[in-house]
């Protein structure tokens, strides 16, 4: 006989209704997936690359040897995996285009005065993820996008890897008090609910004069207003009331300021903890967060031993000491954010016996290697955590003596759709699952 979980009815357009306890599903009992804590989606993305010289994993568990670029992550060597030789696409060197837009997406974008690329994972998990939460997805950033054009193409492109359509590139929220009212600021969603209201009696009235496949774009209207309605009532609710619960219940930090950070370091100690507040509370399943945009223009001078240049220009050292040393210690700072972020992760516990590390998949990276050459045929990725018992950890997998279709970045995306509940036939230039992953 299948077992019937108790909160399964509906599912099909979006709600959960609890049954009430009845003898005759008796057998329906024992732990249901609501028990367990959700498996989040995370994106950690610093442009124009690394120092190649400074930037490997040898071995496996404690005994694991990283280079100093990676060394803060010592402490968390059996949770991670470092990937090596995985790329986008094929022709990954030379100029920057098509930029990092299309990291997340592995498509081959167009350089066309209006943006057209193609849909980027965190997005398609986003939409099956975020059923069950109030903010399908975050899309952060520290250095802000670019409005107008750029080198003749639009400047979303250098500010942006997440894309909601094949023409819709989604502009990151640099600013965290923004990031803070979206999560909790529930005031505008109950202004919402009468309008909603209206529009669902309207189109009911409608429907009945429409033709058959007017009908049917009707309906695929009514039930996206019937999604935002269960969202603003997840929002609104006081509390769940059975399954796995979160380790936090209100917010545990302040709303930001309105200003921006004027520390770099401030602004992104307070993106990641935000981030880290929206995956405690179940406000969000996936979330994106660019440390710089492509070409960067952000400087480092705060840092002891590096130039005050733009990143940009420091990722073109031609293999000057002073450039490469500037380079490295960059790189460093940034993993060093993304220690940062899984000593957190670490401390956080989510019950039977796991943390909330256990229950991520964290990608950490950039969209080239070598900066100097434009390099993106050994993307420099590390993956944290354990994606609720699914990945490892403690591991370097290297592709480098793979077959070419057994060496793309969206093989290991399709794992990760797959590990999130999905079921993909493919995506982007996918040819199966990341062999030696899972």
């Amino acid at each position: 006989m299948n077992r019937l979980p108790r909160r399964t009815v509906l599912q099909g357009i979006g709600a959960t209704l609890t049954l009430p306890w009845m003898e005759s599903l008796a057998w329906a009992g024992g732990e249901t997936a609501d028990q367990k804590p959700p498996v989040r989606f995370g994106t950690l993305i610093f442009a124009n690359g690394v120092n190649p010289y400074q930037w490997w994993a040898k071995g496996e568990g404690d005994a694991m040897e990283l280079s100093p670029t990676l060394q803060p992550l010592a402490p968390f060597k059996r949770h991670i995996t470092v990937l090596r030789d995985l790329h986008v696409f094929n022709n990954t060197s030379g100029p920057h285009w098509p930029l990092f837009s299309n990291m997340l997406s592995g498509a081959q974008f167009k350089p066309t005065l209006t943006p057209q690329g193609a849909e980027s994972i965190d997005q398609v998990i986003a939409r099956h993820t975020g059923r069950h939460t109030t903010v399908p997805s975050l899309v952060l950033a520290v250095e802000p996008a670019q409005s107008g054009l750029r080198g003749g193409v639009p400047s979303i492109y250098y500010g942006t890897v997440s894309w909601n359509s094949p023409n819709t590139p989604i502009p990151p929220e640099v600013y965290p008090r923004a990031v803070f009212d979206r999560l909790f600021d529930t005031s505008g969603m109950l202004r919402d609910r009468s309008v909603l209201d209206a529009v669902l009696q309207q189109t009911k009235n409608v429907r009945r004069n429409l033709a058959t496949s007017d009908q049917q774009k009707l309906d695929e209207f009514a039930t996206s207003v019937r999604e935002l309605e269960q969202r603003i009532e997840r929002a609104t609710a006081e509390d769940r009331l059975e399954g796995w619960r979160p380790s936090l219940r209100k917010p545990n930090v302040q709303r930001p300021p309105e200003s921006l950070p004027q520390d770099v370091r401030d602004h992104m100690k307070m993106m990641l903890d935000l981030l880290l507040l929206a995956w405690r509370m179940d406000k969000t399943r996936v979330a994106t967060l660019i440390f710089n945009r492509d070409v960067s223009h952000m400087k480092f001078g705060f840092l002891e031993g590096v130039l005050n240049d733009q990143l940009h220009g420091i990722s073109h050292h031609k293999d000057k000491e002073d450039k490469l040393t500037s380079y490295q210690k960059i790189n460093q700072f940034h993993v060093e954010q993304f220690a940062y972020l899984l000593s957190k992760m670490q401390k956080i516990d989510e019950g039977g016996g796991t943390t909330l590390l256990d229950n991520v998949i964290l990608l950490f990276g950039s969209n080239m290697f070598n900066g100097d050459s434009h390099d993106g045929r050994n993307l420099p990725l590390v993956l944290a955590g354990h994606g609720g018992g699914t990945i490892a950890g403690g591991r370097t997998l290297d592709f480098s003596d793979r077959p070419e279709d057994q060496q793309r970045a969206c093989n290991l995306y399709l794992s990760i759709a797959e590990m999130m509940g999905l079921e993909l036939r493919n995506f982007g230039d996918s040819t199966g699952p990341l062999g030696g992953l899972i």
